[in-house]
C-alpha cells in the first residue's frame, strides 16, 4: 500500500473539517496539539497517516476501510490516539498491542436550557495542581490541564470554596468541543455532581455555538451512563493505544 507525503498541510485539514465530527480529534492532533507530524495520504487521499517527527506517535484517519497498513513507514513502537476502527483492527492483525483504551464517542445534546447548573462557576488556574491529581493519562497532565484552563470553559462545584466536582475540555475545534478530565471527590458522589458540571458546560459552550463531544472509555460503566442518561448519542468509536513490532513467528 503505497503512501505518499503531504506538502500542502492546510488542504489536509481543510479536507479532515469536510467531516469535522469525527475528524477533530485527529485535526487536534495534527494541527493542535503542539508536536510536529508529517502527514501521508494513499493515492485517494482518504486514508491518513500522520507521524511525529520523532516516530513515538502516529495518527490514522479517514476511511481505511478495505486498505492494508503502510508498514514500511511505520515505527516499531509507538502511541496513537483516537485510531478509528477500520485502522485499529489492521493494527491488531499485524502489530502486538501492548496496552489500549477504546473508546465510544459521543455527542451531547445541543443543549439543556436554563437551570441551577448555569450558575456554576469555572475553574482557574489555581485549581491545577489539585485537578492534575485525579488525571493521569497523558505525558504531562498538569501542563496540558493549564492550558486547558486558560483557553477553554469549564464548569466546577465548590463546597465551603473547596473543589469537589469539575469538568474541562482537551480540545476545541470549530463547533466542537470535546469534554475531559471530569471527576468527583469520593465523598461527593451519587448526588447528581457530575450531571450538573456537565450540563453547565454544555449549556456554557451553546452559548457560542458549539456542540460538546466526549470520548469514554467502554468499560468505565459509570461514565458511559452517565453520558447516555444525559442523552448523549454514540456517534463512533476509537482507541487510545501503545503499539509494539509484529508478534514472533
Amino acid at each position: 500500500m503505497k503512501f505518499n507525503k503531504i506538502s500542502n498541510l492546510d488542504t489536509l485539514r481543510e479536507s479532515l473539517s469536510s467531516n469535522l465530527l469525527i475528524n477533530a480529534p485527529a485535526i487536534h492532533a495534527l494541527f493542535g496539539s503542539g508536536m510536529d507530524f508529517d502527514c501521508y495520504a494513499d493515492a485517494g487521499r482518504g486514508a491518513i497517516l500522520g507521524l511525529k517527527r520523532d516516530r513515538s506517535n502516529v495518527i490514522f484517519a479517514g476511511d481505511w476501510d478495505g486498505l492494508g497498513l503502510p508498514v514500511e513507514l511505520l515505527p516499531d513502537e509507538f502511541f496513537t490516539s483516537a485510531c478509528p476502527p477500520a485502522a485499529y483492527e489492521l493494527l491488531q492483525s499485524d502489530r502486538t498491542i501492548k496496552e489500549e483504551w477504546p473508546c465510544w464517542y459521543y455527542l451531547a445534546p445541543e443543549s439543556y436550557g436554563p437551570g441551577p447548573w448555569d450558575d456554576l462557576g469555572e475553574l482557574s488556574v489555581d485549581d491545577v495542581a489539585f485537578i492534575s491529581q485525579y488525571w493521569e493519562l497523558g505525558d504531562d497532565p498538569e501542563a496540558h490541564i493549564r492550558e486547558s484552563v486558560e483557553k477553554f470553559n469549564s464548569a466546577c462545584v465548590r463546597v465551603d470554596a473547596k473543589l469537589v466536582s469539575w469538568t474541562g475540555l482537551h480540545y476545541e475545534i470549530g463547533e466542537y468541543a470535546n469534554l475531559g478530565f471530569a471527576h468527583t471527590l469520593d465523598k461527593y458522589r451519587r448526588k447528581g455532581l457530575a450531571t450538573i458540571v456537565t450540563k453547565s458546560l454544555v449549556n456554557r459552550l451553546a452559548k457560542r455555538g458549539v456542540r460538546a463531544t466526549s470520548h469514554v472509555i467502554k468499560d468505565n460503566v459509570n461514565s458511559v451512563a452517565l453520558c447516555e442518561s444525559l442523552g448523549f448519542e454514540r456517534v463512533g468509536e476509537a482507541t487510545w493505544a501503545f503499539v509494539g513490532a509484529p508478534p514472533k513467528e
